[in-house]
């Protein structure tokens, strides 16, 4: 049977609402085995099975490291180049598994990757989806996924929230930048989602959201930290809160940061939080240990992931810094072998049998930054919940926003060396509907961006005063916050 969460990234959500809300009622009617497919349903044992069994564990991790490195190997023209350069052409695979060999395979930059995409693939690339990061940085990275990865992803997911009590097919209230429609409020009864709208979170938005939650008996809330943070602080400033009812909040897509915490847990004073840290490349995958905020364990049997100091080797002493490093060991499509995320954390824990062979850090610093657009009627806007990636940005590779009025944003885009200029009027009018018209974008196309001192590029280059904004609804970041590669 075809597996739910395939069709929904598909055909399925781009039905019209009313297509969708009459399929999902009949989709929610059948079991969670058919529903998400035996694939998922095979991980979610597995998961469930090696928890605890730090042997099986390494086995199954070696395991897959060296079947992607084969398969990386034999099929990809770029790793076939690379590794038969370093190791020759009898190179065996198997042999990864030894440090030292291990330690000799280049890391691979998300700066290349746009580049050699299709040299990276182990099969064509219209074989398989396009990603993108979300592009905070100035210059997003567009790399190639496999198709049928949602119910392996959610086999993950899932198991993380199992923790809190939340089983397939439980309601949970979404905070993320999807489209829904006009009146801000949709429900997907097939995936159980009550979906809000968090692009113009003005004060009467919010009374609804809360009286939808109320009315729906939903006490899982889902999404991006900024948005349920504004959320929860409107709650407290408005006396609508505390929701004692909210079982857990499951964060996802942005750090973390303690006011966004603080407000969240005074909010829902008896929700667990689950953070979880993943990559757009479906990489590497962490979850926060319970009871200690801001460390993350990283999930073994989802990727191999490495701590690594700025002259790259290992760091091996708990209270250091490192770039996170990590090879996806599920999607063999277009491999990511020793792919240097720029992301920075500090060593708690080196994988072990005593851990079960997970990485444990803290203060994970993502290499895009915490960012927003003002709306015109002065409102905070999450540049993640704008930034999803799709046929609108195909040909524009460089860019970075300047803000400095309410509600207007300039996009400057660099134009090619070769060739025409691309097109940005696609990505403007998906701004302007996303924003419920709140941000009208202009362009204006330049040889090169701005950079500081040490060669970053700033995303936004934001001329209001936000962080009164943020003073103002108890949203600001701290100052440790603010570190990391960008």
């Amino acid at each position: 049977m075809t597996q739910l969460l395939d069709v929904a990234r598909g055909a399925y959500a781009k039905l019209p609402y009313a297509t969708r809300s009459r399929i999902g009622t009949v989709l929610r009617l059948l079991p969670a085995r058919y529903r998400y497919g035996s694939t998922y349903s095979s991980w979610r044992a597995t998961l469930k099975r090696t928890r605890g069994n730090a042997e099986a564990i390494r086995t199954m991790q070696d395991q897959a490291r060296v079947a992607m490195v084969r398969e990386a190997f034999a099929k990809s023209p770029f790793y076939r180049t690379s590794l038969s350069k370093i190791f020759g052409a009898g190179f065996d695979p198997a042999s990864v598994l030894d440090p030292e060999v291990w330690s000799q395979i280049p890391l691979l930059s998300p700066e290349s990757v746009s580049d050699i995409r299709d040299a990276l693939c182990t099969r064509p690339s219209s074989e398989l989806d396009s990603g993108s990061t979300g592009g905070t940085s100035g210059k997003p990275v567009r790399f190639f996924l496999d198709r049928g990865r949602s119910p392996i992803e959610y086999a993950f997911v899932f198991d993380a929230w199992s923790r809190v009590g939340y089983r397939e097919g439980d309601w949970r209230a979404v905070f993320r930048g999807v489209e829904v429609l006009e009146s801000a409020v949709e429900k997907d009864a097939a995936l159980a989602e009550l979906r809000f709208s968090i692009f113009n979170l003005t004060d009467d938005l919010m009374a609804r959201f809360r009286r939808e939650i109320e009315e729906n008996r939903i006490v899982y809330l889902h999404g991006y930290p900024s948005a349920i943070g504004m959320f929860a602080s409107w709650l407290l400033r408005s006396g609508h809160g505390p929701m004692p009812k909210i079982r857990a909040v499951m964060l996802m897509g942005e750090r973390l940061y303690p006011n966004y915490r603080e407000s969240i847990e005074k909010a829902f004073p008896n929700a667990e939080l689950v953070p979880f840290f993943g990559l757009s490349e479906k990489c590497a995958f962490a979850v926060e240990v319970a009871g200690k905020p801001d460390t993350y364990d990283f999930e073994p049997l989802y990727g191999f992931t490495e701590l690594l100091d700025q002259n790259d080797r290992p760091v091996t002493v708990p209270g250091q810094r490192g770039r996170l490093v990590s090879t996806g060991l599920l999607f063999k499509g277009m491999p990511f072998i020793r792919y240097d995320t720029r992301d920075e954390a500090t060593l708690v824990e080196a994988p072990s049998a005593e851990n079960g062979w997970r990485l444990r850090v803290e203060r994970i610093v993502p290499r895009r930054g915490h960012e927003f657009l003002v709306s015109r009627d002065g409102k905070l806007i999450p540049i993640l919940a704008l930034l999803v990636f799709g046929k609108e940005m195909d040909d524009i590779r460089e860019f970075q926003f300047v803000q400095e009025r309410p509600g207007e944003a300039l996009i400057r885009v660099v134009r090619p060396k070769d060739g025409p200029e691309p097109d940005v009027q696609p990505f403007i009018d998906l701004v302007s509907r996303k924003s419920n018209g709140l941000v009208t974008i202009t362009c204006e196309f330049v040889d090169a961006l701005p950079t500081s001192p040490r060669a970053k590029r700033r995303f936004i280059d934001q001329r209001l005063d936000v962080s009164a904004i943020e003073n103002a609804m108890n949203l600001q970041p701290d100052a440790v916050a603010r570190d990391g590669v960008e």
